[in-house]
């Protein structure tokens, strides 16, 4: 077994600083890579009627409901329009950020469901989370993360 000894000079400490604060420059490729694995989630989450977060499936939709719109009966739930909700999710990113979210008004009240301070109707709608990431998607996250600084 041998013992080896590093010796860091000043400056050379003061070059690998200079290089890990040169990369928060910009994060967008990172950034980029981060929302893609946010879109993949909320597609994963569409296809399979399930929490990205939690892997609870979906409320079913109520009898009431399917009584009302009969063509969601053994359908998809949020899926069915080509306009729809689904089809709104985009993801964005840039130098120091990412998202991912849709421009339909009613989009929120599908993601966290209906509070009682409501009105009747929207209060009874149950939460169909499709925003979130898994466990497995987060250590995605922080290997996009580890990858870049380390690169």
């Amino acid at each position: 077994m041998s013992n080896k000894i590093a010796v860091i000079t000043i400056g050379d400490a003061t070059h690998v600083l200079s290089q890990i604060a040169a990369k928060f420059d910009d994060l967008s490729d990172p950034m980029n890579e981060i929302a893609a694995i946010m879109e993949g989630a909320t597609e994963d989450a569409f296809a399979e009627e399930r929490s990205p977060s939690t892997g609870e499936a979906w409320p079913s939709l109520s009898e009431n409901y399917l009584k009302q719109n009969p063509k969601r009966i053994g359908g998809q739930m949020l899926q069915v329009s080509a306009g729809g909700l689904a089809a709104s999710i985009a993801a964005d990113s840039g130098a120091f950020w990412a998202q991912i979210g849709s421009n339909k008004p009613y989009a929120a009240i599908h993601n966290f469901g209906g509070t009682p301070d409501m009105a009747p109707g929207p209060a009874a709608i149950p939460k169909r989370e499709y925003l979130g990431l898994s466990s497995d998607d987060q250590h995605s996250v922080l290997d996009v993360i580890k990858n870049f600084m380390l690169d």
